[in-house]
């Protein structure tokens, strides 16, 4: 039995959605708009509304653009889910949902009662639930060295919003769930948009003319679930309804190793501290010299990671993945060193990046010019697979995975050529799918590191790294940046449980930030240690009582896990903490 009540005005084809107590939730709007490159998709003449079974409800449409059009909303006892079905030809770029146009009146948003909202993708330094009338995005597109754009950070996130009608001070308040929910071959959009207007809000899905429809085309089902207690408790509901759905991947791997939890060196929180210090940019730093005063360093104060990661830029060319002989004479020579010590070493690997790629391995833009890898190319496949037998293979590097990064910069543009029908979302994971299946078939307990906390990425993933730290441009609360990885850790966890977390560590706005971040991030996931001697913005020179700080942090991180007698986030392992006097399971 619905715990909501719904009066479906056919004449104006919305749905007015009450709460309960008689509360008003949402006026949702029963059609959309499927855009294409010949012209905007606009609905003339009357809408037919047919209650085609008990709470199911057809609005049928005329549209300018497509021979039919049809959106399917079903009233279901916890949730509402809407589909819109198109026959016809064109190319997708703009797809409206819960709202579209409709002449004479222009574009028509649904209503609601919204007075804040939550999105999953982190993208500004200490919000997380933002005002309603906040538009929000979640993409694998974004790279943030761009102004205006702050989304890379989970590339892409789960791809659900939170909403609430109730104001903070509301002492139980009642969230919403707008998911989308398909799998990945369905998932050729580049973005996942809300969009509030004063009293409502529509939902967007951006295909930028490279999805072609021939015939007929269904949307991913956007399904508004009803029944959340708060944001993160929504993204657990998200998961189960996309398991539920059939639309979550198999995760065909071994249990997780032990060592997959062991504690974690990056050194390019290094490689900046070394380059604010002397002047040099971080990526001519990633050398083996440098690397070994990185290791020599942290062992002179007690301090040995479990795993390094070699950082950009170790290569001579990101798409080969051979090392600069200027920057590592023996690198397979230094990775062996790092095993006799029971270490491992995973590689630094840059997505997309064309650099020494043949042109037939890339997507060309409208000058015929490479821009970045395209997976879809078998060319491509072959340079990812070959590198990655390269890197892990022992006749090559014996290296042990990848901290994969970069993957903000999937490629966006109508104009850009591709070799097959993949875009967006569905061409990264395809491209993750290349690396994740060379790198499990060469070395089986290979750890690839990723940071796509999305459901239908579980397949090509082992560990979810929390990413770069956003720097704060206004004064705010102390530990702010505590509370934000915070949030993203429960992002995680909420969505993809199976998967270990790299809870990160660059780059700290402050020492004082780097301190507080340290007093909880081995609750969060595996500690990640990004410097040695200090930290890189405020170039803060660590003393004793720092060094001491992460001895105590990746003590408490083995003795929670010796405790728990579980593995992190649905796995098993162990962490290795200086002065722990041995290994314990972690969780």
């Amino acid at each position: 039995m619905r715990n909501y009540t719904v009066h479906v005005h056919a004449e104006k084809a919305y749905a007015a959605v009450h709460g309960p107590d008689g509360r008003p939730w949402f006026s949702l709007r029963l059609y959309g708009s499927l855009d294409t490159l010949a012209g905007p998709d606009e609905t003339f003449g009357d809408i037919e509304v047919t209650e085609t079974s008990p709470g199911t409800y057809v609005a049928t449409c005329r549209s300018t653009v497509w021979e039919t059009r049809t959106t399917t909303t079903r009233f279901l006892a916890d949730r509402i889910e809407s589909t819109t079905t198109v026959t016809g030809q064109g190319r997708l770029t703009e797809v409206h949902l819960l709202g579209g146009r409709r002449t004479p009146r222009g574009f028509l948003p649904s209503g609601s009662s919204l007075r804040r909202a939550y999105s999953p993708n982190p993208d500004h330094p200490t919000r997380v639930i933002r005002d309603a009338l906040e538009p929000a995005t979640i993409s694998p597109c974004g790279e943030g060295s761009e102004p205006g754009i702050e989304r890379w950070l989970f590339s892409p996130a789960p791809w659900c919003f939170a909403v609430t009608p109730d104001a903070a001070d509301e002492p139980s308040p009642h969230w919403f769930g707008l998911s989308v929910i398909a799998p990945i071959e369905q998932q050729t959009f580049t973005n996942y948009v809300y969009a509030p207007v004063t009293g409502g809000f529509s939902l967007r899905l951006d295909y930028e003319g490279q999805t072609a429809v021939e015939g007929q085309f269904t949307t991913p089902p956007l399904v508004i679930h009803l029944d959340g207690r708060d944001p993160e408790h929504v993204l657990a509901r998200h998961r189960a309804l996309h398991d539920s759905y059939g639309a979550t991947p198999v995760r065909r791997t071994a249990p997780a190793p032990a060592w997959w939890q062991g504690t974690i060196f990056c050194g390019w929180g290094a490689q900046c501290a070394l380059g604010a210090r002397t002047g040099q940019d971080p990526q001519p730093l990633a050398t083996q010299l440098n690397y070994d005063r990185f290791l020599a360093a942290l062992r002179d104060q007690g301090i040995d990671p479990q795993t390094v990661v070699v950082d950009d830029k170790w290569q001579a060319e990101y798409a080969t993945c051979r090392p600069d002989p200027r920057k590592w004479p023996d690198l397979r020579g230094w990775i062996a060193e790092r095993h006799s010590h029971d270490q491992r070493v995973l590689l630094w690997w840059k997505a997309w990046d064309p650099e020494g790629a043949p042109r037939e391995a890339c997507l060309l833009d409208a000058a015929g010019d490479p821009v970045a890898l395209d997976p879809d190319s078998p060319a491509c496949a072959r340079l990812i697979t070959e590198a990655v037998e390269y890197m892990l293979s022992p006749d090559g590097l014996d290296a042990d995975g990848f901290k994969v990064d970069f993957t903000a910069r999937t490629p966006s543009g109508s104009s850009l050529q591709g070799a097959g029908p993949r875009w967006g979302t569905a061409l990264l994971h395809e491209q993750l799918r290349l690396v994740y299946a060379a790198a499990k078939r060469v070395k089986p307990d290979a750890l690839v590191v990723t940071h796509t906390p999305n459901p239908a990425f579980i397949d090509v993933t082992d560990m979810i790294r929390l990413n770069d730290v956003l720097r704060a441009v206004d004064a705010v609360e102390p530990g702010y940046v505590a509370r934000h990885m915070t949030y993203r850790a429960g992002v995680v966890k909420a969505v993809c449980p199976e998967l270990g977390i790299d809870t990160d560590g660059w780059m700290m706005p402050s020492h004082a930030e780097w301190r507080s971040y340290l007093d909880v991030q081995h609750g969060l996931g595996v500690p990640a240690l990004y410097y040695v001697d200090g930290t890189d913005t405020d170039q803060y020179d660590f003393g004793p009582e720092d060094f001491a700080a992460i001895q105590s942090s990746w003590q408490r991180f083995s003795a929670a896990g010796a405790a728990a007698g579980a593995g992190a986030a649905g796995s098993t392992g162990t962490a290795r903490a200086a002065g722990s006097g041995g290994e314990a399971r972690v969780s």
